[in-house]
């Protein structure tokens, strides 16, 4: 037996969470910046109850809430620089993947004035500011993980994360999910089930990621259809497991990090405009085809366990997802695979995922030549 877990976050996962634990508010300092969206985190009540638990616990706020989809390192940067004059002593992040990410960012940046936007990319001297995390959509699983996809000056989608960027507590509310509407759900719904599939035949998977992958595909997977076919809006209990799930999710790719649907999706976002749960999710019947029969002990146990095969999991994720998108040129094609030529999360994709293999799959699915 040999398995590897730490997860050093304080997680909350329950109805009313901010409001039942504010006193968690109050151990990081005295005064506090809010790093959030343009509207979602007022629209589904975050913010609110937010502002609540830090008034009641004497802490003094600024709002920081420029943060877009598919956030800028430069924006974040900025973050960083208001935290620092405002005297921030410790961050909060509210929101979906974007503002919890961009929340990590803020935080390294507030703590260094002499980190740069590149500098982010590289080990810190510095540790960051410490970061609360508030979610309020079911995918992106940020509010348990070390790691931020930042949007460089070159329009890149990037990954970092370090110890310091764990949050010191994170508050899983599902009532916070009720304002997404349908796309946005299985999109993100589809990025949880990317975590768990790519992090389940991961070759730096463990028994306990694997557990935690499929606890997530349990809950994520019937969910997701239940929401595909529904008239109605989902509800709380819905939304519930479709949270727990992203939740497990993120706590498997703390262990492994993702495969190569995350790093291929990204060109579909940057150039394309597919949300990022959809962008993950056109990949893994590739993944699913290609890891089978190389882990065929794991994939038994996998299918086994959500009941269900291969090719019908494979039908109900295409099923769910919604992209259409122009493909990519041959050119284009050629520059994506030399930007994925070292990048970790081919290395942890099983058998010789090399830059054949990884044309293959790139022409069936950027430039659809089956």
């Amino acid at each position: 037996m040999e398995f590897l877990f730490d997860m050093p976050v304080r997680l909350f996962a329950q109805r009313d969470a901010v409001e039942k634990h504010r006193e968690e508010f109050g151990k990081y300092g005295k005064r506090c910046l809010i790093v959030t969206g343009h509207s979602s985190a007022k629209a589904c009540g975050a913010l609110d109850d937010v502002v609540r638990a830090l008034e009641s616990q004497g802490v003094e706020w600024k709002l920081f809430d420029q943060v877009g989809q598919n956030p800028l390192v430069s924006v974040c940067y900025e973050g960083g620089r208001q935290a620092a004059a405002f005297g921030a002593q410790f961050i909060v992040g509210i929101g979906g993947g974007s503002p919890l990410d961009a929340a990590k960012a803020v935080a390294a940046f507030g703590a260094d004035p002499a980190l740069t936007p590149e500098g982010l990319y590289q080990p810190h001297r510095v540790p960051a500011l410490p970061l609360l995390l508030v979610g309020t959509t079911a995918g992106t699983g940020s509010e348990v993980t070390r790691f931020s996809v930042l949007t460089d000056d070159k329009g890149h989608k990037r990954s970092w994360g370090n110890a310091s960027s764990y949050a010191r507590a994170s508050f899983g509310d599902p009532r916070y999910t009720l304002s997404l509407n349908r796309p946005f759900t299985l999109s993100t719904g589809l990025d949880a089930v990317a975590h768990a599939l790519e992090s389940y035949f991961s070759v730096e998977g463990d028994e306990v990621s694997r557990t935690f992958s499929i606890m997530a595909l349990k809950l994520l997977l019937p969910a997701l259809k239940e929401v595909w076919l529904a008239e109605a809006e989902p509800s709380l209990e819905c939304r519930e497991r479709l949270y727990l799930g992203s939740l497990y999710g993120g706590m498997a790719i703390n262990r492994t990090g993702t495969a190569f649907c995350h790093t291929m999706g990204y060109w579909l976002t940057e150039k394309r405009g597919i949300p990022h749960g959809f962008a993950c999710a056109v990949f893994l019947p590739e993944l699913i085809q290609y890891a089978v029969p190389l882990a065929p002990e794991k994939a038994r146990r996998l299918f086994g366990e959500i009941g269900m095969y291969a090719q019908e999991l494979c039908d109900t994720i295409r099923m769910l997802t919604d992209a259409q998108y122009e493909p990519a040129g041959d050119q284009e094609l050629e520059a994506l695979l030399d930007r994925w030529q070292g990048v970790s999360n081919m290395k942890r994709t099983p058998g010789n995922f090399d830059r054949e293999q990884q044309r293959q799959i790139a022409r069936r699915v950027l430039q659809k030549k089956l």
